[in-house]
């Protein structure tokens, strides 16, 4: 198993933040490799993830279902996705805490991965070299989507 956890700090308030990571539209720009997101109810999504990987493509198709929800502070989720050309699973489970800090968020995550198949047989310092690198690349475009929506807010006021 392979653990993530760190902070960032995303220069918007907590309820903005809270609805960028929730956002269907939002999270198929910022997840690197993601192809289609698409929320099936108010705690579940779908989507599909392209990633190469050490001379391997996989496409994940998958599931993400919010376990436990109290906007705009707190979400933990559970995931799974297959990629069946491969015979690659992946499963995860993410859990992010949110504090306003006024004019910032800070979120604080954590992410258990899981991988079974084709996927496992990759280096384990490669795969989490790289996860690593997606996760850091998923934070950045959020933080730049909430630099966009406070910029806009500007504009408009």
């Amino acid at each position: 198993m392979m653990q993530f956890q760190d902070e960032v700090v995303i220069e918007t308030d907590a309820e903005t933040t809270w609805e960028l990571v929730s956002d269907p539209e939002v999270l198929v720009e910022s997840v690197p490799g993601a192809k289609e997101v698409t929320r099936v109810s108010d705690d579940e999504y779908k989507g599909t993830i392209e990633r190469g990987i050490a001379g391997i493509t996989v496409a994940l198709e998958g599931e993400v279902a919010m376990t436990e929800l109290n906007p705009p502070s707190h979400l933990t989720a559970e995931a799974s996705g297959e990629d069946s050309n491969t015979g690659s699973r992946l499963d995860a489970d993410a859990e992010m805490d949110m504090t306003d800090e006024g004019d910032s968020t800070t979120l604080a995550y954590e992410i258990d991965m899981e991988f079974t198949g084709r996927l496992a047989t990759v280096g384990s310092r490669l795969l989490k070299r790289m996860i690593r690198k997606d996760i850091n690349t998923f934070f950045e475009n959020i933080k730049n989507r909430a630099e966009e929506a406070e910029a806009q807010a500007t504009v408009e006021d």
